[in-house]
């Protein structure tokens, strides 16, 4: 869970529009790896999920057995009752992660260094949901060093 714990974190303190859900009541729009249809969910809400990636990165060493790389996938998926607010999300998300490179996200706890999160392409629309909220989707290629 480490990639979902970093990157919520880090959306989190990257923007005011973005608060991880915490507790039992609800509060905050930003969810790591649940279900979009649970209960608790506010009908506003991003949610992060791993997702099949590449190949790990081996590199020639004798002191490892081990990738010295990792490339999960990771999807975004904006919900709102509002296209242009779940829009507004999903892209928000888009310009703040394809920015990283070569970094520790801040206010982390696992030290990991990202060498990139890559866009896969733009927002797009998943269309609408069984209650006709809007869905949008962001993929990214993840590259980075090997969680301990």
């Amino acid at each position: 869970m480490a990639l979902l714990d970093d990157v919520a974190h880090y959306l989190d303190d990257s923007t005011s529009a973005l608060t991880l859900l915490g507790g039992t009541a609800g509060t905050g729009n930003l969810v790591k790896a649940r279900m979009l249809d649970h209960a608790k969910i506010p009908d506003t809400v991003v949610g992060l999920y791993e997702s099949p990636g590449w190949a790990p990165v081996w590199a020639f060493t004798t002191g490892s057995s081990a990738p010295a790389f990792e490339r999960p996938g990771l999807q975004v998926i904006a919900r709102s009752t509002s296209y242009t607010v779940a829009r507004g999300h999903a892209y928000r998300c888009f310009r703040i992660l394809d920015s990283v490179r070569n970094r520790v996200l801040p206010h982390t706890s696992s030290g990991t260094r990202y060498l990139a999160i890559s866009a896969v392409g733009s927002p797009a629309s998943l269309g609408q949901d069984q209650n006709g909220r809007f869905l949008l989707s962001v993929n990214f290629d993840v590259t980075k060093e090997r969680s301990s």
